[in-house]
Protein backbone atom coordinates (compact mmCIF):
# COMPACT_ATOMS: atom_id res chain seq x y z
CA UNK A 1 0.00 0.00 0.00
CA UNK A 2 1.17 3.80 -0.66
CA UNK A 3 0.03 7.06 0.40
CA UNK A 4 1.23 10.18 -0.56
CA UNK A 5 3.01 12.62 1.59
CA UNK A 6 3.46 16.20 1.40
CA UNK A 7 6.03 17.99 4.10
CA UNK A 8 5.41 21.56 4.23
CA UNK A 9 6.83 24.76 5.43
CA UNK A 10 4.80 28.25 7.09
CA UNK A 11 6.34 31.09 8.76
CA UNK A 12 3.24 31.49 10.01
CA UNK A 13 0.13 30.40 10.95
CA UNK A 14 -3.78 30.51 12.38
CA UNK A 15 -6.18 27.58 12.27
CA UNK A 16 -8.69 29.36 13.79
CA UNK A 17 -11.19 27.62 15.83
CA UNK A 18 -14.87 27.88 14.78
CA UNK A 19 -15.96 28.83 18.30
CA UNK A 20 -13.75 31.65 19.16
CA UNK A 21 -14.69 34.94 19.53
CA UNK A 22 -13.67 37.31 21.57
CA UNK A 23 -9.88 35.92 20.79
CA UNK A 24 -8.90 34.11 17.23
CA UNK A 25 -7.35 31.33 18.77
CA UNK A 26 -5.34 28.38 16.66
CA UNK A 27 -5.41 25.11 16.60
CA UNK A 28 -2.02 23.51 17.05
CA UNK A 29 -2.15 21.84 13.83
CA UNK A 30 -4.01 22.46 11.22
CA UNK A 31 -7.44 20.47 11.31
CA UNK A 32 -8.21 18.16 9.17
CA UNK A 33 -11.25 19.94 7.14
CA UNK A 34 -8.61 22.76 6.51
CA UNK A 35 -6.21 20.33 4.85
CA UNK A 36 -8.98 18.50 2.77
CA UNK A 37 -9.62 22.28 1.48
CA UNK A 38 -6.47 23.17 0.53
CA UNK A 39 -6.17 19.29 -1.45
CA UNK A 40 -8.96 20.04 -2.93
CA UNK A 41 -7.88 23.91 -4.72
CA UNK A 42 -4.98 22.06 -5.94
CA UNK A 43 -6.68 19.57 -7.89
CA UNK A 44 -9.16 22.21 -8.84
CA UNK A 45 -12.08 19.63 -7.58
CA UNK A 46 -16.05 20.89 -7.70
CA UNK A 47 -17.01 17.58 -5.69
CA UNK A 48 -15.79 15.87 -2.49
CA UNK A 49 -12.97 13.56 -3.10
CA UNK A 50 -12.51 9.99 -1.38
CA UNK A 51 -9.70 10.29 0.66
CA UNK A 52 -8.16 9.83 4.28
CA UNK A 53 -5.76 12.33 5.83
CA UNK A 54 -2.97 12.34 8.98
CA UNK A 55 -2.00 15.51 10.10
CA UNK A 56 1.20 16.16 12.08
CA UNK A 57 3.77 19.23 12.73
CA UNK A 58 5.80 21.08 15.03
CA UNK A 59 5.93 24.71 15.67
CA UNK A 60 8.92 27.25 16.99
CA UNK A 61 6.44 29.63 19.72
CA UNK A 62 3.48 31.23 19.83
CA UNK A 63 2.67 34.82 19.15
CA UNK A 64 0.19 37.16 19.09
CA UNK A 65 -1.13 39.72 17.13
CA UNK A 66 -4.25 42.23 16.32
CA UNK A 67 -6.57 42.19 13.22
CA UNK A 68 -9.42 44.66 12.93
CA UNK A 69 -12.83 42.47 12.97
CA UNK A 70 -16.00 44.28 11.84
CA UNK A 71 -19.37 42.69 13.74
CA UNK A 72 -22.84 42.93 12.99
CA UNK A 73 -24.66 44.36 16.04
CA UNK A 74 -27.97 42.66 16.83
CA UNK A 75 -30.20 41.99 19.70
CA UNK A 76 -29.00 37.92 19.95
CA UNK A 77 -25.35 38.24 18.96
CA UNK A 78 -22.85 40.10 17.35
CA UNK A 79 -21.65 38.36 14.38
CA UNK A 80 -17.94 38.96 13.48
CA UNK A 81 -17.08 39.59 9.37
CA UNK A 82 -13.32 38.35 8.99
CA UNK A 83 -11.85 40.13 5.71
CA UNK A 84 -8.04 39.25 6.90
CA UNK A 85 -6.18 38.55 3.66
CA UNK A 86 -9.14 39.40 1.34
CA UNK A 87 -8.36 42.41 -1.32
CA UNK A 88 -12.46 43.59 -0.56
CA UNK A 89 -13.69 45.91 1.44
CA UNK A 90 -16.36 46.19 4.09
CA UNK A 91 -20.13 45.18 2.98
CA UNK A 92 -22.14 48.02 1.85
CA UNK A 93 -24.58 47.58 5.32
CA UNK A 94 -26.35 50.05 7.22
CA UNK A 95 -22.88 51.33 9.33
CA UNK A 96 -25.80 51.88 11.82
CA UNK A 97 -25.88 47.96 12.94
CA UNK A 98 -21.89 47.56 12.52
CA UNK A 99 -19.42 48.16 14.93
CA UNK A 100 -15.52 46.89 14.88
CA UNK A 101 -13.12 46.68 17.25
CA UNK A 102 -9.23 44.83 17.45
CA UNK A 103 -9.26 40.98 18.35
CA UNK A 104 -5.91 39.54 19.50
CA UNK A 105 -5.14 36.94 17.07
CA UNK A 106 -2.99 33.82 17.85
CA UNK A 107 -0.82 32.87 15.53
CA UNK A 108 2.11 29.70 15.73
CA UNK A 109 5.66 30.94 14.18
CA UNK A 110 7.72 28.76 12.01
CA UNK A 111 5.75 25.62 11.65
CA UNK A 112 6.68 22.57 9.81
CA UNK A 113 3.79 19.98 8.45
CA UNK A 114 3.85 16.48 7.36
CA UNK A 115 0.56 15.58 5.78
CA UNK A 116 -0.21 11.92 4.61
CA UNK A 117 -3.23 11.10 1.89
CA UNK A 118 -4.26 7.84 1.70
CA UNK A 119 -7.15 7.06 -1.67
CA UNK A 120 -6.90 5.26 -4.54
CA UNK A 121 -3.94 4.92 -6.30
CA UNK A 122 -5.02 6.28 -9.77
CA UNK A 123 -6.34 9.68 -7.27
CA UNK A 124 -2.95 9.75 -5.73
CA UNK A 125 -1.01 9.94 -8.48
CA UNK A 126 -3.65 12.37 -10.34
CA UNK A 127 -2.68 14.38 -6.76
CA UNK A 128 1.08 13.70 -7.03
CA UNK A 129 1.10 15.77 -10.42
CA UNK A 130 -1.46 18.18 -9.50
CA UNK A 131 1.20 19.30 -6.48
CA UNK A 132 4.31 19.61 -9.04
CA UNK A 133 2.42 21.32 -11.70
CA UNK A 134 0.80 24.10 -9.29
CA UNK A 135 1.82 27.01 -10.54
CA UNK A 136 -0.18 29.57 -7.84
CA UNK A 137 0.77 30.39 -4.23
CA UNK A 138 -0.99 28.30 -1.63
CA UNK A 139 -2.08 28.82 1.77
CA UNK A 140 -3.11 26.40 4.72
CA UNK A 141 -5.60 28.80 7.56
CA UNK A 142 -5.99 32.23 6.81
CA UNK A 143 -5.66 33.37 3.05
CA UNK A 144 -2.67 35.16 4.09
CA UNK A 145 -0.52 31.84 5.91
CA UNK A 146 1.10 31.00 2.65
CA UNK A 147 2.28 27.52 2.24
CA UNK A 148 5.37 26.25 1.18
CA UNK A 149 6.01 22.90 -0.15
CA UNK A 150 9.34 21.45 0.50
CA UNK A 151 8.26 17.73 -0.79
CA UNK A 152 5.32 15.90 -2.14
CA UNK A 153 6.02 11.78 -3.21
CA UNK A 154 4.70 8.88 -2.89
CA UNK A 155 5.80 6.07 0.04
CA UNK A 156 5.12 2.98 1.31
CA UNK A 157 3.64 1.72 4.40
CA UNK A 158 3.87 -0.90 6.60
CA UNK A 159 2.75 -2.43 10.05
CA UNK A 160 4.65 -2.42 12.87
CA UNK A 161 4.83 -2.63 16.53
CA UNK A 162 6.27 0.48 18.10
CA UNK A 163 6.36 4.08 16.46
CA UNK A 164 8.73 7.33 17.58
CA UNK A 165 6.87 10.23 17.06
CA UNK A 166 8.83 12.61 15.51
CA UNK A 167 6.58 15.47 15.48
CA UNK A 168 3.36 15.96 17.57
CA UNK A 169 0.52 14.10 15.77
CA UNK A 170 -3.41 14.03 15.31
CA UNK A 171 -4.78 10.79 16.75
CA UNK A 172 -8.00 9.57 16.08
CA UNK A 173 -9.81 8.44 19.50
CA UNK A 174 -11.51 5.23 17.89
CA UNK A 175 -7.56 3.66 17.72
CA UNK A 176 -6.86 4.23 20.85
CA UNK A 177 -7.15 0.70 23.70
CA UNK A 178 -5.85 3.01 26.40
CA UNK A 179 -4.94 6.03 27.90
CA UNK A 180 -2.61 8.46 26.17
CA UNK A 181 -2.26 11.56 27.19
CA UNK A 182 -2.50 14.64 25.22
CA UNK A 183 -4.79 17.60 24.14
CA UNK A 184 -8.97 16.44 23.57
CA UNK A 185 -10.47 17.94 20.39
CA UNK A 186 -13.48 17.65 17.97
CA UNK A 187 -12.14 18.43 14.40
CA UNK A 188 -14.42 19.25 11.41
CA UNK A 189 -14.01 16.93 8.28
CA UNK A 190 -16.97 16.95 6.17
CA UNK A 191 -20.30 18.61 6.14
CA UNK A 192 -23.82 17.55 5.02
CA UNK A 193 -26.08 21.05 4.21
CA UNK A 194 -29.68 21.01 5.54
CA UNK A 195 -31.86 23.94 5.40
CA UNK A 196 -28.66 25.40 4.05
CA UNK A 197 -26.94 25.57 7.11
CA UNK A 198 -23.71 23.14 7.16
CA UNK A 199 -24.04 20.46 9.30
CA UNK A 200 -20.28 19.11 10.07
CA UNK A 201 -18.90 15.88 10.94
CA UNK A 202 -16.30 16.33 13.28
CA UNK A 203 -13.60 13.92 14.66
CA UNK A 204 -12.59 13.49 18.06
CA UNK A 205 -8.83 13.10 18.43
CA UNK A 206 -5.98 13.86 20.64
CA UNK A 207 -3.20 15.84 20.16
CA UNK A 208 -0.34 14.29 21.07
CA UNK A 209 3.17 15.90 21.65
CA UNK A 210 6.06 14.19 19.86
CA UNK A 211 9.61 12.92 21.04
CA UNK A 212 7.36 9.87 22.36
CA UNK A 213 6.76 6.36 21.66
CA UNK A 214 3.68 4.34 21.37
CA UNK A 215 3.49 0.45 21.46
CA UNK A 216 0.77 -1.59 19.51
CA UNK A 217 -0.85 -2.52 22.89
CA UNK A 218 -1.64 1.17 23.11
CA UNK A 219 -3.81 0.80 20.21
CA UNK A 220 -7.29 -1.20 18.93
CA UNK A 221 -5.81 -0.90 15.39
CA UNK A 222 -2.25 -2.07 14.14
CA UNK A 223 0.01 0.65 14.11
CA UNK A 224 1.42 1.73 10.85
CA UNK A 225 4.17 4.22 9.45
CA UNK A 226 5.91 4.83 6.23
CA UNK A 227 9.27 3.81 4.78
CA UNK A 228 11.10 6.76 6.73
CA UNK A 229 9.47 5.95 10.03
CA UNK A 230 6.73 8.55 10.07
CA UNK A 231 3.63 6.86 11.92
CA UNK A 232 0.55 7.35 10.39
CA UNK A 233 -3.04 7.37 12.00
CA UNK A 234 -5.72 8.06 9.22
CA UNK A 235 -9.15 9.80 9.93
CA UNK A 236 -11.50 7.42 8.48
Amino acid sequence: MRALRIKCFQETACYTKPFASKVAETYPLPPYSTVKGMIHAVMGASELLPFSLSIQGDFDTRIVDYRKTYLVKKKEFAMPIILDGLSTSVPAYDMSIMTSMPLYTHMLYNVELVIHVKAEEGLLQQMLTAFKTYDQHLSLGRYEDLLRIDEVSLVSIKETDEVELKHAVYIPKHFLNRFIRGVPYRLNWIYNIKNNIREWIRIPVLYVEGKKSLFEDDFIKSLIADQNGYPIFWNE
